[in-house]
């Protein structure tokens, strides 16, 4: 694995970490802080997109993704899109 994968991996945990912030806020009633940290994340996508690849970071969140699932938890993907 290089340090590009690694990066982009230890990213995609954060944006995984993000989303269930979100959905805990909206869960709450918290609207205005839900939208606006799904704001701050598809902005920090994007800036992490664009310094991995978007190809990297894509295969990253896959990994995440699955990393998740194998502890038991079901995961929706990030409400954030990668360009």
């Amino acid at each position: 694995m290089t340090g590009q994968d690694y990066n982009a991996r230890m990213a995609a945990l954060w944006i995984l970490h993000g989303t269930a912030c979100v959905k805990l806020l909206k869960a709450h009633g918290r609207m205005l802080h839900a939208d606006n940290f799904e704001a701050a994340l598809r902005e920090y996508v994007d800036i992490i997109a664009d310094e991995v690849g978007h190809d990297t970071l894509t295969e990253a969140m896959d990994w995440a993704a699955g990393q998740v699932s194998v502890y038991g938890s079901e995961f929706d993907q990030a409400p954030v899109s990668i360009h």
